[in-house]
């Protein structure tokens, strides 16, 4: 029997109403792998976000199990606002797909990966993902293969990401977008043909850096949408260019190999920001000594810890916490209070209109509900603003509770709950369109493919 060989195309935030449903006509080699293989909406973690969703994805652990919620957490034992940024030292202890190939005398490689910065030995390659500072960092391995890199990008530097929340115009995004993509399937295309290889991986940020800047041209909902604007079809030529290249892959790749193309989470319109340590402070679980002059993030802000029971921090999602007497510096909330204060804190988010007096679908959860046994800087409540259409800003000094753009700079788009799973096998035939497909099942239905043993406690199962 023929050892097999995968391709796993990584689209962070390729979205489902997209990709299956507006742009499928237009998306032939995307759309001939759904005809004869599986597919289906992907549901993403809790919280839906790059970091740790793509992780979640490669050890089939939700974020509980990996102590990660997000792209930044408190150093353990800190102050209030001492904080680290996620990488991929905070994975370090969580074995991922790629461990388990390599074990099986599987040879890898890994095109920007999210939270693979920085890079960490493997039985194959590694270029290291968004997170990476720049080029002068080690950012491959062996590093040996840095000068490969850089010299197949030359004259320009090798782009990691592009940077959010730009102010630059549509077209000089749009350009820099390309020139990132373009980096990345070069090198994809570079590995496929000359590489020595059984599994390949690569992630593109691409996707959803667009979402994020253009969703509002091509959303009818989108309070910021202009009929027939110069850029209504920019993000469905993106997707066009991405299924070009995959069907470039597909005629290079030896014949029999498995492609999947799969997406952290999905993407919609963004309808603006709550601003909730605002409400906390009307509401009296905040205290400040002094009013910042203009908007700050809390961490800045003169906070009266001694008198504070709650704050929050801000993002896609918040993640509340409750300011207890022994666990933080200054607690001041007994903690046999606290499950109480919770509650009815949860009990009047819950209640909270939308700006005009709309009711709003909010989703709030105790850290519990979600996870077993969650590790690291636990949330106490995780809140998905008007099921995450809204964003919530951590920032103090609006004298407001909405603001109708993003604290940190332009941002039209959000995440949703569900991104995207395909998977076309040339040698078995698909079982078609699949429902509850996890973000879990990714990992151990690829150490099927190979016949390698399915380690317990995993969170997924395989895609039959």
């Amino acid at each position: 029997m023929t050892q097999p060989k995968v391709i796993v195309i990584g689209l962070d935030c390729a979205t489902p109403q997209l990709l299956f449903d507006r742009y499928r006509a237009d998306l032939p080699h995307i759309s001939r792998m759904m005809e004869h293989g599986t597919w289906g909406k992907m549901r993403s973690t809790v919280p839906p976000i790059t970091v740790p969703a793509w992780m979640s994805m490669m050890t089939s652990k939700d974020p509980g199990d990996l102590g990660v919620y997000g792209f930044r957490s408190r150093r353990p034992g800190s102050d209030y606002g001492d904080m680290d940024i996620a990488n991929g030292r905070l994975f370090a202890g969580s074995k991922k797909l790629w461990d388990y190939l390599g074990d099986a005398g599987k040879t890898v490689g890994l095109l920007g990966v999210p939270a693979t910065y920085p890079p960490s030995p493997v039985n194959g390659i590694m270029v290291t993902c968004f997170l990476t500072p720049d080029a002068s960092v080690e950012f491959t391995y062996p590093s040996s293969l840095k000068k490969e890199i850089v010299e197949m990008c030359t004259p320009d530097d090798y782009i990691f990401d592009f940077a959010n929340r730009t102010q630059e115009p549509p077209d000089a995004v749009l350009e820099t977008i390309y020139r990132m993509t373009n980096q990345r399937q070069k090198i994809m295309r570079d590995w496929v043909k000359n590489k020595q290889w059984d599994f390949l991986m690569m992630v593109e940020m691409g996707v959803d850096r667009i979402h994020h800047y253009l969703w509002h041209y091509i959303d009818p909902q989108h309070k910021d949408y202009v009929p027939g604007n110069p850029h209504e079809q920019k993000i469905k030529e993106y997707y066009q260019h991405i299924d070009r290249f995959i069907g470039e892959l597909q005629t290079l790749a030896p014949e029999g190999t498995i492609f999947y193309v799969v997406s952290d989470h999905g993407a919609k319109r963004m309808e603006g920001m709550f601003v909730i340590n605002e409400w906390l402070i009307e509401n009296g679980y905040l205290v400040l000594n002094t009013w910042p002059e203009k908007p700050t993030t809390i961490e800045k802000c003169d906070v009266d810890w001694g008198r504070t029971k709650a704050w929050a921090w801000g993002g896609f999602y918040s993640r509340l916490f409750i300011n207890v007497k022994g666990r933080e510096p200054q607690g001041c909330v007994e903690p046999d209070e606290a499950d109480a204060l919770l509650e009815e804190i949860r009990g009047k988010l819950l209640a909270v209109k939308g700006p005009d007096g709309q009711q709003l679908k909010h989703l709030i959860y105790r850290s519990h509900e979600l996870y077993e046994n969650p590790k690291g800087d636990v949330p106490d409540l995780l809140i998905f603003w008007g099921d995450l259409f809204w964003k919530v800003a951590g920032t103090v000094g609006y004298h407001r509770l909405y603001i109708d753009q993003d604290d940190r700079g332009l941002d039209y788009g959000v995440h949703d709950w569900d991104g995207v799973f395909v998977k076309y096998d040339p040698v078995q035939k698909g079982a078609g369109e699949k429902e509850s497909i996890t973000i879990f099942d990714v990992m151990p239905s690829i150490l099927n493919d190979f016949g390698v043993t399915i380690p317990n406690g995993l969170r997924g199962t395989v895609i039959e």
